[in-house]
């Protein structure tokens, strides 16, 4: 009885045991089944090389360059050289960059991060990019980027001709970029300016509560007036704020013909000035000298300068646009000059710096 009860119980055991076996012996034979179907495909190694880009980094202190780290997978069949770096804008236009040691060879499995020189602080700030690494033999890669964003730029252009026609202000704020910016120059039209206030470099901060800061520029905008004026501000990072701003209209100011003299007053004569009305509207000008250049048969013999203590206007020495001249009683002792044929060129100036086109031939009797 004891005798078939232990066998029973081995019985039990052993087919316990079989069943584990057939159990590990069916998923075995399953998975080599499963593998073989699916492994062809998924360990099908690429005939060429292929990297990947790993990372794309802009820095927000130096606009003029950015890294790219490349990747050639373990994967690959083989090394390969890197040939080019260029950048794709979101306009579509397709940038080179100067990358430092291109060509370069990377081995399988290795990576290598690229100073890939471009200036992208220009036009390109806070926007997403798409860079491209191109290779000699095998598939490139791309891989988006975005550009740290910047608030550098000119809020403002103030040419005042009530003020001067000698400099004009421009105003630039940096608030809320992602950096602080170094001014190191200023252009107008492509040519660097004088700007006295502005101590190289000039550190223009990025914290939100940072005000606008306005430098006057010392420039004779004469030429520039009427007309559309580019104006760039450089800076140590790379940025460039730029902006166009058109001057304000030209001041017409003009001598009014005749000049008077009376021959039984040789101590003055009477001319009238004009601030025509083709001027800015509300832009005054401050007549602050007359220059008198006296010719005799045709030589120049004296250069007369007639500042605001020797003439007199009527009704002010500040003149409006406006169609009605203003008239001047010039203070000078023209005696010496009667009857022998001498004739004066006359100029007046303005405490802005306009003056009228100079009225020749002015015949002294």
């Amino acid at each position: 009885m004891r005798l078939a009860q232990r066998v029973q119980g081995v019985s039990k055991l052993v087919l316990i045991f079989l069943l584990l076996i057939f159990f590990l012996l069916g998923a075995t034979l399953s998975y080599m089944w499963t593998m073989g179907f699916y492994a062809p495909n998924e360990f099908n190694n690429p005939k060429e090389s292929s990297i990947t880009i790993e990372d794309v980094k802009f820095f927000a202190e130096d606009a003029s360059f950015f890294n790219v780290t490349v990747l050639n997978p373990s994967y690959s069949p083989s090394n390969t050289t890197i040939e080019q770096v260029k950048v794709e804008t979101a306009d579509g236009k397709l940038y080179d960059t100067l990358t430092q040691s291109l060509p370069i060879t990377l081995a399988k499995g290795a990576s290598q991060t690229l100073k890939s020189f471009w200036n992208w602080g220009n036009n390109y700030t806070g926007q997403t990019l798409l860079v491209h690494v191109y290779v000699s033999e095998g598939i490139g890669s791309n891989k988006q980027a975005t550009t740290p964003a910047m608030n550098f730029n000119v809020t403002n252009v103030d040419f005042d001709p009530s003020v001067s026609v000698n400099h004009f202000n421009i105003t630039v704020q940096n608030a809320g970029s992602s950096a602080s910016v170094n001014i190191t120059k200023i252009l107008v039209n492509g040519e660097e300016v004088t700007v006295p206030t502005l101590t190289v470099p000039y550190v223009l901060a990025n914290a939100s509560d940072i005000p606008p800061v306005t430098f006057m520029i010392k420039r004779n905008w004469a030429d520039l007036q009427g007309e559309n004026v580019a104006i760039a501000v450089q800076t140590l990072q790379g940025y460039t704020a730029y902006k166009t701003w058109r001057a304000s209209a030209k001041v017409s100011l003009v001598i009014v013909p005749p000049v008077v003299f009376n021959a039984t007053d040789t101590s003055h004569f009477n001319m009238s000035v004009m601030n025509e009305p083709s001027s800015p509207p509300e832009t005054h000008v401050d007549l602050s000298e007359v220059e008198l250049d006296v010719f005799v048969n045709g030589a120049l013999d004296k250069v007369v300068l007639l500042n605001s203590t020797e003439w007199v206007a009527d009704p002010s020495s500040r003149i409006e646009p406006s169609i009605i001249p203003t008239r001047l009683v010039c203070h000078w002792d023209w005696s010496g000059y009667v009857g022998r044929g001498a004739t004066m060129t006359v100029t007046v100036r303005t405490v802005q710096g306009f003056q009228t086109p100079p009225l020749s031939e002015v015949e002294i009797p």
